[in-house]
């Protein structure tokens, strides 16, 4: 009834018929209201029916966001949902709504990079103690960390310095600690005055992972680093991986440098460990990434070795894509040739769009994404522009992965009640919400990012519908196969329904001690 009344009401936007606004009964009124339920139901979780224990827990977080909201909204400078990231970060901390999503299963994360996974500050805290470590700069002024000498390969300027030698004649170990995380962290107190452009801030981006590449592929550092990753991620309530790596090589104590082939097998034997140890962790798949800077011949290359690691592990190593800031580096369509060399067992997982430009090779990659049948679009962020495209998305149920804080910091959007994200969950558009390098910005696991979604890309009256919604697309939209997805949603199921449980427990507790003083 409501559907066909809604239908109705919004033929008035497409007729010349006027409403009477002197006449005494409530058409008005009726028509008003029947037009904002027909626009909920037709966003991200619009179609969801919420159980009565979830209707119980939806009213519990509903009262926790518009209180929030409506402190936002009295003092703007509190305001987390239009503040950046840094500086929002310490209020997001103490709010009722982030508690809220670090107690929800989340899923799966399908769009996280290797080598920016783990926290900066876990990693002052462990990987920068070990013994060896070294630093030096190179020709560029970037700083290098490594536990090997290389001048060469380094392309050192300066003599190498050892880590813990330097913390020691250091006046404060926390001051020498809290400028070691600044070489792997891009906070500032003002990132406004210290990345005034895209360039800015991508220039620094980009140098971290010269500065971490050679520390984090020491043996017996990734073994750590890569648990870490994973432990992170399942403390955060995820339960399944999609995870963009690159090869490097390896290197142990010895200086032995390993293959390919060795890299591969570490990340496999870290995860059967960590499965082992969490069994209602359901694994990782790894999707293949290089930078999209690279020559053609060395990408042929790269592809070679992608070939040869998805036939060895059909299920794991399952897809592909170029990464590198979008803007300076070549379009896909400078590789179509190659693209076709690659069998359709494996699948593309897109980085496009991520540019505030129109119009460039940069948001064209949009088309060329879809027409290469790519399975999910890495941040999409011009989709919003291209209409066709857009359409041709929710037609054919590619997912757009949306990484809010990632789009903020890296310079696409200061407010993220702006961001295009809110158009796509108006729209139904499927999302899925990730995380990309959250340990170069000091987030960790999903709900950080789960809390822009909700407080900002989100209407303000949308609740646990929509967050089940994305909860449950990670899954639907991952590569798990039937079994794995049935696997997948039985475990989340579970995790879910205890989840609603604790949160109902929680509320009561709270209820009963108010009541008793």
């Amino acid at each position: 009834m409501i559907a066909i009344f809604s239908i109705i009401c919004l033929n008035f936007f497409t007729a010349t018929t006027t409403i009477n606004l002197t006449a005494k009964n409530s058409t008005y009124f009726k028509i008003r209201e029947a037009l904002i339920q027909t626009e909920d139901h037709l966003s991200t979780g619009g179609d969801l029916q919420l159980s009565s224990k979830e209707i119980e827990v939806d009213k519990i977080f509903m009262k926790y966001k518009i209180e929030e909201l409506e402190e936002g909204s009295r003092h703007p400078l509190n305001n987390a949902a239009s503040m950046h990231f840094f500086k929002a970060k310490p209020l997001i901390e103490r709010s009722k709504v982030f508690r809220f999503l670090q107690q929800m299963p989340k899923g799966a994360l399908l769009h996280l990079h290797n080598t920016a996974g783990v926290s900066s500050e876990w990693i002052v805290r462990n990987l920068s103690q070990l013994t060896g470590l070294l630093r030096c700069i190179d020709q560029k002024g970037i700083n290098i960390l490594t536990f090997r000498e290389n001048p060469e390969k380094h392309k050192c300027s300066t003599q190498y310095v050892a880590i813990n030698e330097e913390r020691q004649k250091s006046r404060s170990q926390a001051a020498y600690n809290r400028s070691f995380e600044n070489l792997i962290n891009l906070y500032t107190k003002r990132p406004e005055l210290e990345y005034p452009t895209i360039k800015h801030v991508w220039d620094r981006f980009q140098n971290m992972f010269s500065t971490v590449n050679d520390f984090i592929h020491y043996l017996p550092a990734y073994r750590v680093y890569l648990w870490r990753l994973l432990k992170e991620s399942y403390d955060d309530k995820i339960i399944y991986i999609e995870l963009r790596f690159t090869t490097f090589e390896l290197y142990d104590r010895l200086g032995q440098v390993y293959a390919d082939e060795h890299f591969l097998t570490v990340i496999l034997e870290v995860v059967s460990s960590f499965q082992n140890q969490f069994p209602d962790f359901l694994g990782v798949k790894l999707i293949y990434a290089i930078n999209r800077r690279l020559e053609t011949n060395e990408v042929r290359n790269r592809v070679e070795i992608l070939k040869k690691f998805h036939f060895a592990y059909p299920n794991i190593v399952i897809g592909f894509d170029l990464v590198g800031q979008e803007d300076k580096g070549k379009p896909l369509i400078d590789f179509i040739e190659i693209f076709k060399e690659i069998p359709d067992t494996i699948k593309f997982f897109f980085h496009a769009g991520e540019t505030n430009w129109y119009g460039t090779s940069t948001d064209l990659n949009l088309f060329d994404a879809i027409l290469l049948n790519t399975t999910r679009i890495g941040h999409g962020y011009a989709l919003m522009k291209h209409p066709i495209l857009w359409k041709a998305v929710k037609e054919r149920n590619i997912a757009i992965e949306v990484c809010p804080i990632s789009n903020q910091v890296l310079h696409l959007v200061w407010d993220l009640r702006n961001h295009p994200g809110a158009f796509y969950l108006s729209q139904n558009i499927p999302v899925v919400i990730c995380n990309d390098d959250p340990g170069f910005w000091g987030a960790k696991g999903l709900s950080y990012d789960y809390y822009y979604a909700i407080m900002s890309l989100a209407s303000n009256q949308a609740g646990l519908r929509i967050l089940k919604q994305l909860v449950w697309n990670s899954i639907s939209y991952s590569t798990l196969n039937k079994t794995e997805k049935e696997l997948a949603n039985g475990t989340l199921k579970r995790q879910w329904d205890l989840f609603l449980d604790g949160i109902l427990n929680e509320h009561r507790k709270e209820a009963k001690t108010k009541q008793e003083n």
